[in-house]
């Protein structure tokens, strides 16, 4: 019988998630809570499930949100976890991708493009480098992302069409 998530070291965990990438099995629920039990303890006061529940909200309403909205719902301070923002969204993003869902931090902007769901330019190449990396062949930057949104935004209202479980 395996070990429970919590009680594995930080290294242990990696070395469960590497092997899960390795072998293609992305999908096996101790996988996807190595996942999270690895963001969790490495978020810097940012909440996986805090997250992912804030992204699931907005996405239902057909809207974006900021890195700012992230930090804030996990009462987390912009200024101690600014940097750990990529990070922690790419977790969701491989969180995401194991669960079969779309990649939720296309939503995810800076302030000035919450209105649009545009991204800077360095951010879309980091949202881009994610995507090829889960073997997501991506040849239009731009097109790829509003496809990503839309396909996030619909996923949150299939959702919440669902019975509650």
């Amino acid at each position: 019988m395996a070990k429970p998530i919590g009680d594995h070291s930080d290294q242990e965990l990696r070395n469960i998630i590497n092997n899960h990438r390795k072998n293609g099995k992305v999908h096996e629920p101790y996988y996807l809570n190595a996942m999270e039990e690895l963001a969790r303890r490495k978020g810097q006061g940012l909440d996986f499930q805090k997250s992912f529940d804030l992204i699931r909200k907005a996405a239902a309403q057909r809207r974006f949100l900021s890195y700012k909205e992230l930090a804030d719902e996990s009462r987390a301070e912009w200024s101690k976890v600014r940097y750990a923002v990529n990070s922690h969204l790419g977790d969701l993003i491989d969180y995401a991708h194991g669960k079969g869902w779309p990649l939720l931090s296309a939503i995810v902007v800076n302030q000035p493009n919450v209105a649009t769901g545009a991204m800077e330019p360095t951010t879309l190449k980091g949202f881009i480098e994610a995507a090829r990396a889960l073997g997501y062949a991506v040849t239009d930057e731009r097109a790829f992302l509003r496809e990503q949104q839309e396909r996030v935004f619909e996923w949150a209202a299939a959702d919440d069409k669902a019975p509650e479980s």
